[in-house]
């Protein structure tokens, strides 16, 4: 997303080898096999890949703290540092429609009309492509009201702390 609009072809999406075989409860609804990911870059590599990709952005994630965990933990097999600025559309949400609201990516895509094709479903590229979108129909709702900077929003987010930590 550059400039409040999602920037085709902006994409990185790569299956990763885990070093582990894949459970068959999460193929089921990744629809990821040990096939599929046999001979595909490890961790270190594919986090590597995003750390270049996202270079001088903002993440943008949807319960990022799950997300960021994930990459931290990792962040000595892929020799980077995780200190990217982050947004998170959970407590975008949370600004917007309040903190005793539903804030799953589902409920939020419902809420603003977008729609995740099915083939995309509990797939990465999927639920970013769906954080993208609610990112660009939130960010002039943010605007409306008074929240046109990164500092503005993230200070706005830090009063719903208690729904997700703050990683800036």
């Amino acid at each position: 997303v550059l400039n409040g609009r999602i920037v085709p072809g902006e994409v990185l999406d790569l299956l990763v080898d885990p070093g582990i075989p894949i459970p068959a409860s999460s193929s089921r609804v990744h629809k990821v096999t040990d096939a599929m990911v046999a001979g595909k870059p490890d961790i270190g590599e594919a986090g590597r890949r995003f750390h270049r990709f996202a270079k001088g952005s903002v993440i943008v994630a949807h319960n990022a703290p799950f997300d960021m965990a994930f990459l931290r933990r990792h962040r000595d097999r892929m020799g980077v540092e995780w200190d990217h600025p982050i947004l998170d559309t959970v407590l975008l949400s949370a600004v917007l429609f309040g903190a005793s609201e539903t804030h799953t990516l589902d409920a939020l895509c419902q809420r603003l009309g977008v729609e995740i094709p099915q083939a995309l479903r509990h797939t990465a590229l999927g639920d970013a492509n769906a954080t993208a979108q609610v990112l660009v129909m939130m960010l002039p709702m943010l605007a409306a009201r008074g929240m046109r900077t990164f500092g503005e929003v993230l200070e706005e987010t830090r009063k719903h702390g208690r729904l997700l930590e703050d990683l800036n």
